[in-house]
């Protein structure tokens, strides 16, 4: 059999199902080498919610093609739905394909990838990644330098003052969130794809149609993590609030029931659910938050202006979200984690200054600050009035400006019996880490972190 190398530059949803794959390859016996240049064939999952990460993915390809040149690539995720004619242009490598992983699975193995996932669990608490230079490099930081050294110094600091501070940061800080080694849990995606037409996105074309899980299959997954002692279950999906199994018809609410009904201890996270579903099942979600079920919400609002959510095509009513978030905010403990899209087309200063208003009354624990990026093939790819670069990343500063500083304010709550000379240092360093954020997620100048043998995960 060929020798395989998998890698990737995608999203959580996305690499979820690149493990699936791996595991399919492994059950028919073929053999997962840990870089490019042992592999007879390397496949190459690719995320497009971005330019950058199209670039990315192309010059991790064509270091591929450099390392090892005979060997074949099937380009497989997101860039292969929306932008195999950009990948095919950028790059050197002429031994290229383009499927889906279900395609390529069922041609490797003739496994079918829903039963391959049906019966697979994954295993996050320990993570393939590795210090050597044998993957390939990848423009992505999970966490970076700076928060890693603020979560030695948290640590610390909870010995001398028999404090919480590691756990709150860890807790509310984009990085470690879904990927926190001290705190055992299960992800298990429910839903792929999104059945919204947003103007900006292109999750649907790179997705392809949005499916379901078969409720069985998600509840057979939470006995297993049970049995393993693990009580946080992570729901994944492109949108989960639209949840709708294939085996019954079961909808979002009665996937969430049947789940918490298993065990008393079980909280869920939910990464992500749209602001639609999020209101139409607002007393359902409030009722499983105030009794301490939901630990996390991930829902994107994306603007405070009317008319930007308009041409967006979002199409709720941010007056009642508004209300709801901040009830959600102040009479439970749900981390709130939510998405900002900055420099949609014709965007104004008046607009902008609506969504900085708006993001500083809801007051999520987590905000990630996103410069708006023209995907062709969708709508506001071919809108009048796009913004200048400069405009879009003045825009997007000045907002983690204000990001940075509702962190700090955050935190300095769990720092409030530390010496003052401490924590001011602490709050100081955690600012210029929320501001370097920024700087990591859109300056092609930052070191890259190199992968190590076979996958791993990271978030947008």
């Amino acid at each position: 059999m060929k020798k395989l190398y998998l890698a990737h530059n995608t999203c959580l949803n996305s690499s979820y199902d690149l493990n699936v794959l791996e595991a399919g390859l492994v059950q028919k016996g073929y053999e997962l080498v840990s870089q490019p240049e042992d592999a007879d064939e390397v496949i190459y999952s690719g995320c497009s919610v971005r330019e950058k990460w199209v670039e990315d993915a192309i010059s991790q390809i064509n270091e591929v093609a450099r390392r090892a040149p005979n060997a074949e690539i099937s380009i497989t995720g997101c860039i292969a739905n929306t932008s195999m004619d950009k990948v095919q242009k950028g790059t050197s490598a002429t031994n290229l394909s383009f499927k889906a992983m279900h395609q390529i699975l069922m041609d490797k193995t003739e496994l079918r990838f829903s039963d391959v996932d049906d019966t697979h669990v994954q295993d996050y608490n320990v993570e393939r990644k590795s210090d050597l230079p044998a993957g390939l490099q990848n423009l992505r930081l999970r966490v970076g330098e700076e928060k890693a050294s603020i979560v030695a110094s948290l640590q610390e600091i909870d010995r001398t003052y028999q404090s919480s501070s590691e756990d709150r940061y860890r807790r509310t800080t984009k990085g470690f969130v879904f990927y926190n080694e001290q705190d055992p849990f299960e992800r298990i995606t429910v839903t792929r794809s999104c059945p919204y037409k947003c103007t900006f996105c292109s999750i649907p074309k790179g997705r392809g149609e949005f499916t379901s899980v078969t409720l069985s299959s998600v509840l057979s997954k939470v006995r297993e993590a049970l049995e393993q002692g693990k009580y946080h279950i992570v729901l994944l999906g492109d949108e989960v609030g639209n949840y709708r199994s294939p085996d019954g018809g079961a909808d979002f609410p009665t996937l969430i029931e049947n789940i918490l009904s298993l065990n008393p201890r079980i909280e869920l996270s939910i990464r992500y659910i749209e602001p639609k579903p999020f209101q139409r099942y607002y007393s359902n979600i409030m009722s499983w938050s105030a009794n301490g079920r939901i630990r996390l919400l991930y829902l994107s609002v994306q603007s405070g202006s009317h008319n930007i959510l308009k041409k967006m095509k979002r199409g709720y009513k941010l007056e009642r979200l508004k209300k709801q978030l901040a009830y959600i905010r102040n009479s439970t403990s749900v981390i709130l984690y939510g998405n900002w899209l900055i420099g949609f087309p014709s965007e104004s200063e008046k607009d902008f200054d609506e969504t900085v208003s708006l993001v500083r009354n809801l007051n999520f624990h987590i905000n990630v600050v996103i410069p708006f990026s023209a995907r062709e093939g969708t709508p506001a790819y071919a809108m009048d009035e796009q913004l200048s670069t400069e405009i879009i990343d003045d825009r997007v500063k000045r907002l983690t400006e204000v990001v940075a500083e509702m962190k700090c304010n955050d935190m300095r709550e769990s720092l409030a019996s530390v010496d003052v000379s401490i924590s001011d240092n602490i709050i100081h360093r955690i600012r210029l880490a929320e501001r370097s954020q920024y700087a990591n997620d859109q300056e092609e100048s930052e070191p890259s972190r190199v992968m190590g043998n076979l996958i791993e995960v990271k978030i947008l």
